[in-house]
């Protein structure tokens, strides 16, 4: 994903909260990526950090049993 991508992302007015929950698997995969990278440089966009929070909450709720049942192990 290119800077120009990122930024349209940061910028929606709808807000990670609802455009995160919208995304396929492999756009989230693509943008905590994008924004992990972005994170990683001396001045990264405003409101990445915040972005890559709740994508990263997006995707443990995504990887999470449906039930919320704890798999225990014998």
């Amino acid at each position: 994903m290119n800077s120009s991508n990122l930024f349209r992302y940061l910028t929606d007015p709808r807000g990670p909260e609802e455009v995160l929950p919208a995304l396929a698997p492999e756009e989230l995969v693509e943008l905590l990526d994008a924004l992990y990278q972005n994170l990683d440089t001396p001045e990264p966009e405003f409101g990445a950090e915040a972005w890559y929070e709740m994508a990263v909450e997006e995707s443990c709720r995504r990887a999470a049993p449906p039930d919320g049942a704890t798999q225990r192990l014998a």
